[in-house]
């Protein structure tokens, strides 16, 4: 249940902002973002269990991250890893590469998941579904727009409005990075709950019931067994990374550190 949020050429200085939060089983292994493609240039973390990658960027400013989309029953770990292709588009550099690489792919393969990549001067969204073979890819215009587990603008996602709605705001386009980072950090420590009646209620046979699934729409989460693990701040300049901050647990109560590039 993760949630991107990009800025594109809302802020004066950055072309395109990142504001991230990985949603997950805290027992899954993790490491945190650090070069894992010496010809690529390739940053990201990387997933201890099938060792693919959630979110990363390029020395060069391609920025890729995925969000799996919601479903009430449980994955199939038979199907191919979704964190590879986060990885192989990476390794393209090149946003034409990366739309090449995913109109190719077959979606069948794959759990349903979807990702949000760009640089600094083009942001795309893309929708995979086992439903159909083909990948949906569309171009983002300028603005806020906030990824959850399901297409953007989905109702069914009140923390995704939330999160956009608190980044609108006009005076954080003149901030420098450091009065700007912590708004950022701010709505991604976010622990409101919608009410009730805006939360989807769950199929029959679903894995967990309302009040979880309700729980679940903070932007970042606490309970027992999952929850925000880890959050991510980028800021992409033409053709580099001005800024990459991680915090390895909830943003609420971590500290963000530069990952060192």
């Amino acid at each position: 249940m993760c949630t991107i949020v990009a800025l594109r050429n809302v802020h004066r200085e950055f072309p395109l902002v990142i504001a991230a939060n990985r949603d997950e089983f805290y027992r899954r292994p993790a490491a945190p973002p650090a070069l894992v493609d010496e010809a690529s240039r390739v940053y990201a973390g990387r997933d201890g269990e099938r060792g693919g990658t959630w979110m990363g960027v390029t020395a060069r400013g391609l920025f890729v991250g995925v969000t799996n989309q919601r479903t009430w029953k449980a994955a199939d770990t038979s199907l191919r890893s979704r964190g590879e292709v986060v990885l192989a588009c990476l390794r393209d550099d090149n946003v034409d590469a990366v739309v090449a690489r995913l109109n190719a792919l077959d979606a069948r393969a794959y759990n349903p998941f979807n990702l949000l990549f760009g640089d600094a001067s083009r942001l795309f969204v893309a929708y995979v579904r086992r439903e159909s073979p083909h990948v949906t890819v569309a171009p983002l215009g300028d603005g806020v727009h906030a990824l959850a587990n399901d297409t953007l603008g989905s109702p069914h996602f009140p923390k995704a409005q939330r999160i956009e709605e608190r980044l609108r705001d006009a005076r954080l386009a003149a901030l420098p990075w450091e009065a700007l980072e912590p708004h950022l950090v701010a709505a991604l420590g976010d622990h409101e709950l919608p009410p009730r009646h805006l939360v989807e209620d769950p199929p029959a046979g679903a894995l967990f019931p309302k009040f979880l699934a309700r729980r679940l729409q903070a932007l970042c989460i606490h309970t027992p067994a999952y929850g925000t693990v880890s959050s991510t701040l980028i800021a992409l300049a033409l053709d580099r990374v001005a800024h990459y901050r991680y915090a390895a647990g909830h943003p609420c109560e971590t500290p963000f550190a530069a990952v060192p590039m």
